[in-house]
């Protein structure tokens, strides 16, 4: 049984933080989603990255998942487990957004 990995509720086991999908779709929002790696996922977004433009560069503001992911791994981890290694995914997923791409000006 994997006790010490990350699950989202649709049942799909998240071994490392480079399995979550991250969509930069919500522009004027200045917010990436992070998105389960199940394609056939029903909640689909498990937290969102959001960032302002400082100086025409794009800068970290703040990460959260969402409560439904962050309870569904408490109940099953316990509380402190499951904060600590949500943290670190967290961290793990800002440090691989393309953040130069995202200060670029869009094309429309």
């Amino acid at each position: 049984m994997s006790t010490e990995k990350i699950q989202c509720p649709c049942g799909r086991i998240i071994n490392s933080p480079e399995e979550y999908k991250v969509l930069y779709l919500k522009h004027e929002l200045k917010e990436i989603d992070i998105l389960c790696p199940n394609d056939s996922c029903y909640l689909r977004e498990l937290g969102y990255i959001k960032f302002e433009i400082k100086d025409g560069k794009a800068v970290f503001k703040e990460a959260s998942f969402y409560p439904p992911f962050v309870t569904w791994n408490a109940g099953r981890l316990g509380f402190e487990n499951a904060e600590k290694i949500l943290k670190s995914h967290l961290k793990a997923i800002a440090k691989k957004v393309d953040w130069v791409r995202l200060s670029a000006p869009s094309a429309t």
